[in-house]
């Protein structure tokens, strides 16, 4: 009989002997992932780095493909996980996978071997939402389904003000919806169900109710102003703004910016080519006559005692109201803007008839009836135009002149508001204004007026000097002599025709594009 160390000894011997055989059948080969390991719910055992890749990214695709529903207010919105920015990384997972078996020493190996061919070993990967396109789709595909809510309308029908029920809105929240559905994809283990998720919305309530919009009922200020009519260009401008304006309603707190009300200047939007102020000159512009209609409405703002936010003079003073009482539109830097600074909505009417163009703002009349506003322009200081700058026209003889523009004189001005109330008068200032002045402009000739050449007289035939001798005869025997010789008048060189001088511009103001 053995000893029993030789009889242990033996046991561990064969022990060990079956562990390593049974470790080298079990091995996974070189380069390939053991048995029984998975990555995504993808069996990888037996695979290649780059084939478990290929193998996970096909069933990562069909994750992308799964659905996403969203129930935005009862409106359904269809799309992929793709399309909101799933996006996978399985890297780091699969160096993890090809590394089981093969850590440790042989037992352990062995024993990890056995575990995951008997119950399996997992890895995960790493998948996110890509936060920025999943916003983007929140944004327009579900918010375009909420509706603002809609404040009363006031509107002009027949000479009357007509006032139409405000409505509630839906607004969605962005940032909470965006969790949601973090949340549910993270949630979400079936990838061929489709994921509901609704969306963050709550109800707006309207700002203005049709009882507070019925309140706009009183002419709080009204303005109207004169132009040529005959001017047909300028007369369509100063019409075509003022029906982009009219009907306006500008609620409390809001801005109105005549310039965004009435742009773009341009032959699309109704416009044609008429005279504004252009580095102190007058030169057609499209648009040109729009000046008029802010000008209009800013005395109507004055009168109605809203808010001027911004207000500009014109380059050079304008002949339809007196200085500081205008307000000029040019480009984006020169515009008319006044708050609605009432509780109330206020309405705009304006339009044009024979050669007038007029504003009435509509609001809710507070002020006491005794009270009376008025306003005063007053010139603190006059610029002279200065010498005429002469233009030189070498097509044109030296004798022509022409007055191509009047001069304009400069003024400085301060637009006082005068206020009686309870017997009390106050006076505040409104603005000042400095106006530029402009030289007369003339147009001269240059062109050199050639000398006549001399006349060259051709020789006398033989019976020119017979006539000649026969007719001295006859004045010698007496028929009336001319003592000394014979004055010969030049003809007057024939003047040029006067140029007529144009049409006097219309003092027209800068607009979109005219510089200063």
């Amino acid at each position: 009989m053995l000893p029993a160390f030789i009889v242990i000894f033996l046991m561990f011997g064969i022990i060990a002997a079956y562990t390593f055989f049974s470790y080298q059948s079990m091995c996974p080969k070189e380069g390939t992932i053991c048995e029984g390991v998975t990555v995504e719910h993808v069996a990888v055992g037996g695979m290649t780095k780059e084939q478990a890749a290929e193998a996970v990214r096909q069933e990562t695709e069909k994750r992308g493909r799964q659905v996403l529903e969203m129930d935005v207010n009862g409106q359904a919105v269809m799309t992929t996980l793709a399309e909101v920015g799933y996006t996978f990384s399985a890297e780091g997972f699969l160096d993890e996978a090809l590394k089981v078996g093969r850590k440790g020493n042989m037992i352990e190996n062995y024993r990890e071997i056995k575990q995951a061919r008997k119950n399996g070993i997992s890895f995960g990967i790493d998948s996110q939402m890509d936060v920025k396109v999943l916003k983007k789709f929140v944004k327009k595909k579900c918010k375009k389904l909420c509706t603002s809510a809609q404040n009363a309308q006031i509107s002009m029908q027949n000479g009357e003000l007509v006032y139409t029920d405000s409505k509630e809105g839906i607004t969605l929240d962005v940032d909470e919806t965006v969790e949601r559905i973090q949340k549910a994809v993270n949630e979400s283990k079936d990838d061929t169900s489709v994921i509901h998720v609704s969306a963050k919305t709550a109800v707006e309530k309207p700002k203005i109710s049709k009882e507070t919009a019925e309140r706009c009922k009183d002419k709080i200020g009204t303005f109207s102003t004169t132009f040529n009519a005959g001017n047909v260009n300028r007369s369509k401008n100063v019409a075509n703004a003022a029906r982009l304006i009219s009907g306006s309603v500008i609620y409390p707190g809001e801005t109105f910016s005549v310039h965004d009300a009435i742009s773009p200047l341009t032959e699309e939007n109704g416009y044609y080519a008429a005279a504004s102020y252009n580095q102190g000159k007058v030169e057609d512009t499209l648009g040109g006559g729009v000046c008029q209609v802010s000008t209009t409405l800013y005395n109507a703002v004055l009168r109605a005692e809203l808010e001027v936010v911004e207000r500009s003079p014109h380059s050079m003073v304008v002949s339809y109201v007196k200085p500081s009482m205008d307000a000029a539109i040019a480009g984006d830097y020169k515009d008319f803007k006044f708050k609605n600074n009432t509780d109330v909505p206020v309405f705009i009417q304006g339009g044009t008839y024979s050669g007038t163009i007029y504003f009435t703002i509509y609001g809710e009349e507070t002020r006491d009836a005794d009270r009376t506003v008025t306003f005063e322009s007053e010139v603190t200081d006059t610029i002279e135009p200065g010498a005429d700058k002469i233009t030189y026209d070498k097509t044109k003889p030296e004798s022509y002149q022409t007055v191509t523009q009047e001069a304009h004189t400069g003024y400085k001005a301060i637009l006082w508001k005068i206020v009686e109330e309870n017997g009390k008068e106050s006076k505040t200032q409104v603005n000042s204004s400095t106006y530029a002045a402009s030289p007369r402009y003339v147009t001269k000739g240059s062109k050199k007026e050639e000398d006549k050449p001399k006349v060259t007289k051709a020789p006398q035939t033989e019976q020119e000097k017979t006539q000649k001798e026969e007719q001295s005869e006859k004045k010698s025997s007496g028929e009336e002599k001319t003592q000394g010789k014979t004055q010969v008048q030049p003809q007057a060189t024939p003047q040029p025709a006067a140029t007529q001088a144009p049409e006097e511009a219309p003092q027209e103001a800068e607009n979109d594009g005219v510089q200063q």
